[in-house]
């Protein structure tokens, strides 16, 4: 009998190294999520530690400062959207590596019943060959 062999089995390497690169973008996105949580967390703490000291009264040292914690502020606000796009990015990579996955998935399922039909047909096959050998057989030994 024949080797096995799946009709779509380079459909079934293409989706495969579809599926490895999208769960290399989603590792890589992960990896922008987490450098720009990072970034907001370092941008917070610079504004936790530029607070204005109240005992300062002199007006120009105020306004310096005032205008410290609104460009801290607007850089905290940059940081944010940079965070909210990073997770966007993620969650986009994530949703296709699913869909790569589940493509995957379909093509096994589809390879592992081709297989097991094979299989089937293989072994009825055979029996049907030791069939026939046992018939040959025992017609002779009745002759003989």
């Amino acid at each position: 009998m024949k080797k096995y062999k799946f009709g779509l089995g380079s459909v079934l390497r293409l989706r495969r190294a579809e599926e490895d690169l999208a769960r290399a973008r989603v590792a890589e996105t992960q990896s922008a999520v987490d450098r720009a949580t990072a970034e907001l967390d370092s941008r917070l703490a610079a504004i936790g530690a530029a607070r204005p000291d109240p005992h300062r009264s002199r007006g120009a040292e105020f306004q310096e400062e005032r205008e410290q914690l609104r460009r801290h502020a607007t850089v905290v606000a940059a940081a944010r959207a940079a965070e909210a796009n990073a997770l966007a990015a993620f969650r986009t990579a994530r949703e296709d590596w699913e869909a790569a996955a589940q493509r995957v998935r379909a093509l096994e399922r589809l390879d592992e019943r081709h297989r097991e039909a094979w299989l089937l047909e293989s072994t009825r096959a055979a029996q049907a060959a030791t069939d026939e050998i046992a018939m040959t057989h025992a017609r002779r030994d009745r002759l003989t």
